[in-house]
């Protein structure tokens, strides 16, 4: 992934905001290439959708069903998943991410990853 316009804007603000580190380009998947914008390791990934206007990739059928596809994974896993609009990258978008992630994240995740740690004991 390029860094974008709206990436760069969300890292500047993410970092203002003093917010807890973040993993860039994570891979979650063991099979798929699939990868996530953002990643912390308490269940949250955060997606930064472009092209929502410009008829892009992901506003396109082929690239908004394989969206959902990865999306459906990442539910199944536990994870919670921000959806940011490029365009609107702003603190009203990034409070909740950052709120949720200072509470604790994912508890679905936490609790599954949990039962995998046990069951490798």
């Amino acid at each position: 992934m390029k860094s974008s316009k709206s990436q760069k804007k969300f890292e500047l603000l993410w970092k203002a905001m003093r917010g807890q580190p973040l993993i860039k380009e994570y891979k979650f998947h063991p099979k798929r290439k699939w990868k996530i914008d953002y990643w912390h390791s308490s269940g949250v990934a955060i997606e930064i959708e472009g092209g929502i206007w410009t008829g892009g990739r992901h506003t396109r059928g082929k690239g908004f069903v394989n969206d959902m596809e990865k999306y459906n994974a990442l539910a199944e896993r536990g994870v919670l998943l921000f959806r940011v609009p490029g365009h609107q990258i702003n603190l009203q978008w990034l409070a909740p991410i950052y709120d949720t992630i200072n509470r604790g994240g994912s508890m679905s995740y936490l609790k599954l990853l949990k039962k995998i740690e046990e069951e490798l004991k």
